[in-house]
């Protein structure tokens, strides 16, 4: 059997791996903690669940358009304006099978072979192997030793004739940092200059502590959206712990938001209608349920910012968002996937090797599951380094 090139080019994701070995290993009765997973473990929301309880009720649950129904489109327009400072208009928007089916129309939609998408490490997992998918080369930009954010020239200092567009994502998987306003003032400024694309991945966007606000990138732009190289990729996955649900969504301008939907219309269809509607239920409820949660998740970072500096040797930036932690353990083993598996071995503790997110020496320990897991699962870790 011959398979092609690209697909034996793609590599597996690190955290979805990860995920199957840990619920593996808890079938088996075995006692791991999990610090690698990415799900939060409160209920969804209850408008959520209410209008998918309605369709199910009803007992129709059918095709919808291709870019998403007009009522959740509706939803996201209004939660766009309110914490992203644009109205987009139903062309504008693409709803998709999650964000990630949404980066993965945009990289179809704007590169050609050989063109450069470029983006700064720690990066998500997926984003070189996305852009591998689109026929396009990741250019990756690493921030100073001891950093985890890179600048606007050193963005710039890896430009060539062949870059097509930027991805950030803010706060980031898996540091859990926040880009400042000044960054993202200049880079709108630079990518409007050049006519490069800038991808906003927005997914962990209101995840963030400590009274900060994620800048948006809309702020900042001089341009009309209809004209705009921001393209705004978002979800209800993480802010509203709706990950089994499957629902994401674009802003763009409308010639690009129509290429991304024929892209779309060609992979999958349309995205499910009972997820479409849970997903509209949810964005309906407000604040409520993000500030609730936001608050869960700032306590336990604190919990695991506590436990982490327990250990003699690990160096942490402490994360502003997210639900992840990215702490330096170089100092015990620069070999992120060598130590990873070790406190697999020796604790059964999952934790995601930093070389997956392209800077070696770190481990990802997310903190969105049980308190007690944290303090557990650290602990066990700190009894076999220290």
């Amino acid at each position: 059997m011959n398979l092609s090139r690209l697909a034996l080019s793609l590599g597996q994701s690190a955290t979805l791996k990860l995920n199957e070995v840990a619920n593996n290993l808890k079938a088996e009765g075995k006692p791991v903690v999990h610090l690698g997973g990415g799900e939060p473990e409160e209920k969804i929301p209850a408008g959520a669940f209410e209008e998918s309880k309605k369709m199910l009720d009803a007992g129709f649950v059918r095709y919808t358009p291709v870019s998403g129904t007009a009522p959740l489109k509706k939803e996201i327009a209004a939660y766009t304006e309110k914490f992203y400072g644009v109205k987009p208009g139903p062309k504008n928007i693409c709803v998709a099978s999650g964000a990630k089916q949404a980066i993965y129309n945009f990289l179809v939609s704007v590169v050609d072979p050989g063109d450069e998408v470029i983006f700064p490490a720690p990066y998500w997992v997926s984003y070189p192997e996305m852009v591998k998918l689109a026929y396009g080369n990741p250019v990756i930009v690493r921030p100073q030793a001891g950093k985890l954010l890179v600048t606007t020239e050193e963005i710039e200092s890896h430009f060539t004739s062949r870059t097509k567009a930027i991805m950030l994502n803010s706060p980031g998987n898996p540091g859990g940092q926040v880009y400042s306003e000044a960054f993202i003032r200049e880079l709108v400024e630079i990518c409007e200059h050049r006519n490069i694309f800038l991808l906003m991945d927005d997914i962990y966007n209101r995840l963030v502590f400590d009274g900060l606000k994620a800048p948006s990138a809309f702020n900042y732009s001089k341009r009309p959206l209809n004209e705009s190289v921001i393209v705004s990729i978002n979800g209800v996955s993480k802010t509203f712990s709706m990950t089994g649900y499957r629902i994401g969504w674009s802003v763009a301008n409308e010639a690009l938001t129509q290429a991304m939907i024929k892209v779309q219309a060609q992979v999958s269809s349309c995205p499910s209608a009972l997820s479409q509607a849970a997903a509209a239920g949810a964005l309906r409820e407000g604040d409520a349920f993000v500030e609730q949660l936001k608050a869960s998740l700032q306590h336990k970072r604190d919990v695991m910012v506590a436990e982490l500096s327990k250990l003699k040797k690990v160096k942490l930036a402490k994360p502003q968002g997210t639900f992840y932690s990215f702490p330096d353990f170089s100092a015990y083993e620069k070999d992120s996937a060598k130590l990873s598996a070790m406190l697999l071995e020796k604790g059964m503790v999952v934790t995601v090797p930093g070389v997956e997110f392209g800077l070696e020496g770190h481990l990802r320990l997310s903190y969105c599951g049980a308190e007690k897991d944290i303090v557990e699962g650290v602990s066990r870790i700190r009894k076999i380094l220290d």
